[in-house]
């Protein structure tokens, strides 16, 4: 083989591998601007429905729909890091947990407007909306009931065991992927399946459901302190909350949380 003949094959090869580079980078734009153009179509959403934007009704719809979604996913989390099936629910009534709920409206309202913007930026602005909410749901438990769900005082760089460093990480890691995958997908979904014509009657049924929800979650779980305080049930609410949820029950749909005293 002549040194000619040697570089000639050389060239070919490359050209070959060339044309397959140039394939791969035209299938790889392709589907990203597949993907662009998803993303706008969900977040343009269906002009005229009810939940249209960002209004009340959608906010409330991403509130029930990740109150939901934040216990499954959980729940299979925690399956996979301990292989048990533990119950993460936080309200009485159903698979629901109003900190997924109010989280998501909380990401959606502070951090929609930097969908345009630099990566960075969502995840620093969910790292400190999610760490300050976390914070202040775990005052608020300890302060009104007397009981925590999580004490993170074991991990490097905690605040009063409320949120550590490792976690707030990781409101900025699901904040990034909120605001530019999870939202747009849902006010697209939202917008093309809830009914428009009993949309407005399918939300206020259902918020009066989550409203009646909270309400006997809060009744049972305070109740449950005044037992621990040796309170009598001296009101019908109070004899109503003894029967219906006592504390052999409420252990069972709430394992994770303790008494801080």
């Amino acid at each position: 083989m002549t040194t000619k003949e040697y570089y000639d094959r050389k060239r070919n090869r490359l050209r070959r591998q060339l044309d397959q580079l140039d394939k791969k980078e035209a299938r790889a734009l392709a589907r990203e601007e597949k993907h662009t153009q998803r993303i706008e179509r969900d977040l343009a959403g269906v002009p005229g429905h009810f939940a249209h934007g960002l209004n009340f009704y959608k906010l409330f719809w991403m509130f029930f729909i990740c109150c939901f979604l934040g216990v499954v996913i959980e729940t299979v989390f925690c399956l996979l890091r301990t292989g048990q099936l533990m119950q993460r629910t936080g309200l009485v009534w159903g698979p629901f947990n109003l900190i997924y709920g109010i989280g998501a409206v909380l990401l959606t309202v502070c951090l929609r407007p930097l969908i345009g913007k630099s990566d960075r930026w969502i995840f620093a602005g969910g790292a400190v909306l999610g760490g300050a909410f976390e914070y202040l749901c775990s005052w608020l438990q300890e302060k009104v009931l007397g009981t925590v769900s999580w004490d993170y005082s074991k991990y490097p760089f905690n605040l009063n065991g409320r949120i550590n460093l490792l976690y707030c990480l990781f409101w900025g890691a699901l904040a990034l992927v909120w605001i530019k995958e999870i939202y747009p997908r849902i006010n697209g979904w939202i917008e093309r399946n809830v009914s428009r014509v009993y949309g407005v009657t399918l939300s206020w049924i259902l918020i009066i459901f989550m409203v009646m929800n909270t309400a006997v979650s809060g009744l049972a779980v305070f109740r449950q302190a005044q037992r621990y305080d040796h309170i009598p049930a001296t009101s019908s609410w109070q004899q109503l909350m003894d029967e219906w949820y006592p504390d052999a029950k409420l252990e069972k749909i709430f394992p994770s949380m303790v008494r801080t005293d």
